[in-house]
């Protein structure tokens, strides 16, 4: 707080004219000399000599308040005969007595340039070169003296007084801009190069940095920025505003500039590169994930097993089709061994380096198979938490397996048909396609024929997955194939579970063939490890588990129950899509904890390929 005596004091002793003004009400306190003359009398109020907006008044008191000292030459002002004046206005902020007090002193620009002209022509009668240099303009000594500093400079650098307009423009500027220095001198520069942001909205002056540094006497560093060239196009600037005097009277300020753009854009270019990395990393690790899945459940067998006439013909269609890319349809019933037709084609083909997907087609809603279908990013809708990778993504340049495609909901079939049509697919939440090289290999137990007749498939989906139709005949019609089958799943059983080997004899290979399995090859499968463990290495008898009508009262062993127990957790594995937990998994349909179901995997030693098939 400036003691009164003190303010008066210095209202005398300065050599501008001065008042101080009382806010908020705005009357006029103590007042020099200077000043009643420049005013033409003592003002009663601030009003009373402001020509302009009160707002505008306003707008200035509170800049005073808030940066201690403010600078303006833009205000209105008058003389109390109503004689307009132009002003360079100083507020000071006094700090609080008994009412908020302020300190403005007036400089009269009319009057200076008046007294400039004056000594100009005085200086020109005596001839005094150096002093008509200076009122020649304090700008044109700064260029004239440092003419060859600033052309060498890299930097662009050039000044403007204190309305704005340029005074100088080194050779550096005019090349970062476009504009000759002719083009700018005696121009308002902030409405040539500066009048707009990024976006294109208006900037207006009273917000520009480069005015705030020497109104608020203080200088400026601006990081990110934009100037615009004379062809309209933007560089982003990074640039120092330093107010500059001239014997104590603003001048305005110098702006030294560096063009960054190229920084800016590699540094964009750098961004969007680890963006990328990041979004392959991203995916990498979910493919890795599921190929780590695919491999666990893999069947360990490789091509197909036996003699018969069927099994040859379908060696014989796997040859011929395997290294096209026409889409294949393989029929058959429930554990006739599908899958592995459908590997042993993507295995055949070019395309064996890349993933063969399995996509499970039955027990999914159409929701929620687009978004396992054609993944999503982050933010798609609400619980998308991360960009996630689709099935159709993960098969790219390989082979899609529509397991059960007969069971594609109608909705979901639409979708799928368009990919096929147009050959490109969007991930949920994407905004452009993604170009498609995808091979569709699909499996059904039903006769989908059937089901385009029934209207519950669509007739053009159908011809286009069934290009290449194949059918995997039941177990019981391919007799020639059971024993080559069960000394395969013999080998592999003791193995994998580190038994005794065992013989199989022509007495159980008669005992095989005489069965009419109905489970197929899976039955099969099954009852050669279940005999294996019960016979320890000696010789192998075989338990056929036959399907009972109901309300039979026939008693079941406790083996009986446990192989129940296994079938039955692979029919809702296989409904489940192999999921366990989940409000669709095979939990959920047993009604038992998700936990438990794992154990009972684990301990029936189940893999994906026993319900997958």
């Amino acid at each position: 707080m400036i003691p009164q005596p003190e303010i008066m004091t210095a209202l005398h002793l300065n050599p501008l004219a001065a008042m101080t003004v009382d806010l908020p009400a705005g009357g006029v306190g103590q007042i020099n000399d200077d000043a009643r003359t420049l005013f033409g009398g003592a003002p009663a109020r601030i009003a009373q000599i402001a020509a302009g907006p009160a707002s505008d008044l306003a707008v200035f008191f509170e800049a005073v308040r808030h940066y201690g000292r403010y600078v303006d030459t833009a205000l209105e002002y008058r003389r109390l005969d109503g004689a307009a004046l132009r002003l360079q206005v100083i507020g000071i902020d006094a700090g609080k007595a008994a009412e908020d007090r302020i300190v403005l002193s007036f400089l009269d620009l009319d009057a200076q340039r008046r007294r400039a002209a004056r000594d100009e022509e005085r200086d020109h009668q005596r001839g005094g070169l150096l002093h008509w240099q200076r009122i020649y303009g304090f700008f044109r000594e700064v260029e004239t003296n440092n003419h060859l500093i600033l052309e060498a400079a890299g930097e662009g650098i050039y000044g403007i007084n204190a309305d704005g307009k340029a005074t100088f423009v080194n050779r550096a500027a005019q090349k970062m801009l476009g504009w000759d220095a002719q083009d700018l001198i005696g121009r308002d520069l902030h409405q040539i190069i500066h009048h707009s942001r990024l976006g294109g909205a208006h900037f207006p002056a009273h917000d520009c940095p480069i005015y705030q540094s020497f109104r608020r006497d203080k200088t400026v560093r601006i990081d990110d920025d934009a100037f615009w060239r004379k062809d309209g196009r933007p560089i982003f600037v990074e640039y120092v505003s330093t107010p500059i005097y001239d014997h104590g009277v603003l001048a305005g300020a110098v702006v030294i500039f560096r063009d960054v753009t190229e920084r800016r854009e590699n540094e964009k270019k750098l961004r969007d590169a680890l963006a990328e990395v990041e979004a392959l990393r991203g995916e990498l690790e979910q493919e890795n994930a599921y190929l780590l899945t695919e491999i666990k459940g893999a069947n360990p067998q490789s091509g197909l097993i036996g003699t018969s006439p069927a099994t040859r013909n379908l060696e014989a269609q796997i040859a011929l089709v395997a290294d096209t890319k026409t889409n294949v349809l393989v029929s058959g019933p429930a554990g006739s061994g599908k899958s592995l037709v459908v590997a042993a084609i993507h295995d055949g083909s070019d395309r064996r380096k890349r993933p063969l997907v399995r996509l499970a087609c039955s027990d999914i809603s159409a929701g929620q198979l687009e978004r396992e279908f054609f993944g999503y990013r982050k933010g798609a809708f609400p619980g998308a938490m991360r960009d996630t990778v689709g099935k159709i993504a993960l098969a790219a340049n390989g082979s899609l397996h529509l397991d059960e495609v007969s069971d594609l909901p109608r909705d979901f079939q639409a979708q799928l048909m368009e990919v096929l049509r147009r050959r490109a697919y969007r991930r949920i939440g994407d905004l452009a396609d993604t170009p498609l090289d995808l091979r569709i290999i699909s499996t059904t137990v039903r006769d989908l024929s059937a089901e385009v007749q029934a209207g519950r498939f669509r007739q053009d989906l159908y011809f286009a997955l069934s290009v290449f139709p194949m059918r995997c005949e039941p177990l019981r019609d391919r007799p020639e194939d059971i024993p080559h089958l069960a000394q395969h799943f013999l080998d592999a059983s003791t193995r994998r579970l580190k038994l005794p080997r065992t013989t199989l004899t022509k007495a159980n290979v008669a005992a095989l063939r005489q069965h009419h399995w109905p489970g197929n090859v899976r039955e099969l499968e099954n009852l050669i490890e279940r005999a294996a463990i019960l016979a320890q290495g000696r010789k192998l008898s075989f338990e056929f588990q036959e399907v009972r009508p109901a309300g039979s009262e026939d008693i079941l062993t406790a083996q009986d129950l446990k192989s129940l127990e296994r079938d039955n957790l692979l029919r809702c594995l296989k409904r489940a899509g192999g999921k366990v937990s989940g409000a669709r998994g095979a939990a959920a349909l047993l009604g038992l904890p998700a936990t438990t179901v794992y154990s009972q995997v684990r301990s029936f030693g189940i893999t994906e390929s026993d319900w997958s098939g």
